[in-house]
């Protein structure tokens, strides 16, 4: 599972990235991006490069060269609870028993 992370262009910390979608696929995401892109316009104060109405329309695009901080592979569910068994074995039962 991939997960797209973006900023909300109205938040006092822009560079704070968010997970907002997710899709089995990097490209499946990026075709979403595309799909949503229409030509940058005003919108009062704001500059908007998506679709007006869309869920992508108050979100910054992401940067080209920070394309590893947008684009999570987030792995399987099986990946996550192998993760979960391994960091329960090495954090609760490397405890010492009581006697």
């Amino acid at each position: 599972m991939w997960v797209m992370l973006l900023n909300d262009m109205r938040a006092s910390n822009i560079e704070n990235i968010q997970p907002r979608f997710r899709a089995e696929t990097k490209e499946q995401l990026l075709a979403f991006l595309e799909s949503e892109r229409v030509e940058p316009y005003r919108d009062g104060q704001w500059g908007k490069v998506y679709r007006q109405g869309g869920p992508l329309e108050w979100c910054n695009p992401p940067y080209d060269f920070e394309d590893h901080l947008h684009f999570l592979d987030a792995g399987t569910e099986d990946d996550w609870a192998l993760s979960g068994r391994q960091n329960y074995q090495e954090t609760v039962m490397g405890i010492q028993p009581a006697p």
